[in-house]
Formats: structure tokens, sequence, C-alpha cells
């Protein structure tokens, strides 16, 4: 399954952590229109990965996904 990265600012970067967690070290910053593969969602958060990024994001930040859906 394939998500967009959609800030609600396109100006602005959707950082991604190494855990989902907004406490955890932020492993890459991605900017509007990134395409990536879902590897797995929390309801809150989503693991995602592509070229050269791999870590968790906030769910409501990505296109492709619904508000609080779960992927396994």
């Amino acid at each position: 399954r394939t998500a967009v990265v959609m800030p609600k600012d396109k100006k602005e970067l959707v950082s991604l952590y190494d855990r989902g967690d907004s406490n955890g070290v932020v492993v890459a910053q991605l900017q509007a229109g990134v395409l990536a593969v879902v590897k797995r969602c929390t309801g809150s958060w989503c693991r995602i990965v592509g070229a050269g990024f791999d870590g968790w994001a906030v769910q409501e930040q990505l296109w492709g996904v619904y508000p609080n859906e779960k992927v396994e």
C-alpha cells in the first residue's frame, strides 16, 4: 500500500521518527508529495519506508490511509 506525505501546509516538512512516538528521535524530514510504502499503522502513527528513509510519521500527515485506520 502506498501513501503520500501531505502536511497541512505544503511548505512544511513532515518529521519521520525512529518509533511511533513524538518523543522519539527524528530520523528524516520529508517534503509534501513524497511517496512511501506503508508497513504498519497504529491508528495514530504509521511506519513508512521509501528511497533513503524508514520511520514513523503521524498518520494524519499521510494521504492514502484513513484517520484511526490500523494496518498490520
